[in-house]
């Protein structure tokens, strides 16, 4: 009776939120239509369809007939039309100006995207076949928490709109929340245990997709660095190095065959070294020794030890390699370290670490500037942050030196940028939810339920160690993966729990 009871109050919760999400939802999606339809007034960027926007429209239309045919093809496609599709699809609808009025190029971002086309196509799918019903949305508590503390911060950064550009950019960047409802609405309607070999082809296929278009736009472009022209260089290097671990870790539990696993080793290897991103490559190695950490929490201290014996053993190694020049400049710590002088006296972070901008710390630099930004904005809006998607509109009001190149960047660092938009409370309770949550639920699961899609929390915790040096979150694509991830991982342990109190309630 006790498991009863439990049952049909959170059955009364899981309504009440479901149907103030949907709401919110429509809310959003309502305002979006109204402010296309009717107003120029709100800076509403026009649509400029370039050459490939036509057979990208063609190739989304084709892959949403199949998924209309047969549901196992809309997760065959998931992730490929989350992370791989071809950006052009996004010119199709209206957008608004996310760069500071000063800068060189204005840059729009789209009010929807096409992960929210498919995504509610998924949807629409799945009441069809539930004979036009919509599930019951099943939360946590760290969820319904979280949904709580986003309205609160979203409404007072609503009122609080210094014009109707910082309204339009604030509902622009709600794809966080938007992504996240949907995934959960999707999710309730459909057992993804049941699609998991789909979903890894889809992760299969949309990293050979990324990297045959970055050898061509590359080509085409004359670019010396591999470039993908769907997600930014950093962004495509992490991304790419968290779905090697992915994999890695389905090949090592033998889920996957050799032949898969070897061929995206060697692709994103490829990705790795041609895109010549430090970040993506540390990342790799640091993912790997952490995990490795993770796997094992009673031998704990014995594997601390042990990796920091390793990394010890490379340090000494990398060091004494550089000083003797067989380090190229670009990875050498003799040649960057002379070009980096800090004084912690000085108040600011662009104050304290000053470096001399060359061709090796350029990046380093254009960082130590950035986070200087971000963190002005935290100390200054420390409860609602500035707002989410007015990063780039303000990033030089907030800079020390106002010298941050006038061109569209985020904060490169996703804990600073959740921070900085978000503020602290609920920026750092986002970056608990999307980069360390979904390891806890494993732990959950990990001996309860067997199968690929278990491993999906280490993707979040590749990038959630690629967010020291990237804003990832902050492109809507990898947001979208890595909300994917948590809602697949809460589905799961949500399915054990369900059993469990069935079972209780039969007995």
């Amino acid at each position: 009776m006790k498991a009863r009871s439990i049952t049909v109050r959170g059955i009364g919760e899981n309504i009440l939120f479901t149907v103030l999400s949907v709401i919110f939802l429509l809310a959003l999606y309502i305002y979006t239509f109204g402010i296309s339809l009717f107003g120029r007034f709100g800076e509403i960027a026009p649509i400029e369809l370039g050459k490939l926007t036509i057979p990208s429209i063609a190739l989304f239309v084709f892959i949403s007939i199949l998924s209309i045919w047969k549901r196992k093809f809309y997760f065959i496609f998931l992730i490929f039309v989350i992370l791989a599709f071809p950006s052009p699809i996004d010119d199709i609808f209206p957008g608004v100006y996310i760069t500071n009025p000063d800068d060189e190029i204005q840059v729009a971002f789209p009010l929807v995207t096409r992960i929210d086309v498919y995504l509610l196509l998924g949807i629409i799918i799945g009441i069809l076949k539930n004979k036009l019903k919509l599930n019951t949305i099943q939360f946590n508590l760290i969820i319904k928490l979280f949904l709580v503390i986003y309205l609160f911060v979203f409404l007072l950064n609503l009122l609080t709109s210094s014009d109707i550009i910082d309204l339009n950019q604030l509902v622009a960047y709600s794809f966080h929340i938007r992504y996240l409802i949907l995934f959960l609405i999707l999710l309730s309607l459909y057992d993804i245990k049941t699609y998991e070999q789909e979903i890894v082809l889809s992760f299969i296929i949309s990293i050979i997709f990324l990297y045959i278009e970055a050898q061509l736009n590359t080509y085409i472009k004359g670019l010396d660095r591999l470039t993908s022209g769907s997600l930014s260089l950093n962004t495509f290097a992490n991304i790419s190095a968290a779905i090697l671990v992915y994999i890695t870790y389905l090949y090592r539990n033998n889920l996957i065959s050799k032949t898969k696993g070897y061929a995206i080793f060697a692709i994103v290897t490829l990705i790795l070294l041609g895109s010549s991103t430090r970040g993506a490559i540390l990342t790799l190695f640091i993912s790997f020794f952490f995990l490795y950490l993770l796997s094992n929490l009673r031998r704990l201290v014995v594997n601390i030890i042990k990796i920091m014996f390793a990394l010890m053993v490379i340090s000494i190694g990398y060091v004494e390699l550089s000083n003797k020049g067989y380090i190229p400049e670009r990875y050498s710590y003799e040649v960057i370290a002379k070009k980096i002088n800090i004084d912690l006296s000085k108040e600011h972070l662009a104050d304290i670490v000053q470096v001399e901008r060359t061709k090796e710390t350029s990046s380093i630099k254009s960082r130590v500037d950035l986070f200087d930004s971000s963190i002005n904005m935290i100390t200054e809006n420390p409860l609602t942050g500035i707002g989410a998607g007015r990063w780039n509109r303000y990033k030089n009001n907030y800079s020390t030196h106002n010298n941050i190149v006038k061109v569209l960047l985020d904060p490169h660092n996703d804990y600073l940028a959740l921070m900085s938009q978000y503020g602290i409370i609920l920026g750092l309770f986002f970056a608990l939810i999307i980069f360390a949550y979904p390891f806890f639920l494993f732990l959950k699961i990990k001996n309860k339920n067997s199968g690929k899609l278990k491993f999906l929390y280490v993707v979040n915790i590749t990038m959630g160690l690629a967010a020291m040096s990237n804003a990832g979150f902050f492109k809507h694509q990898v947001a979208a993966l890595l909300l994917f991830c948590l809602c697949v991982l809460l589905q799961l342990i949500q399915n054990y729990k369900n059993g469990y109190i069935q079972s209780e309630l039969n007995n």
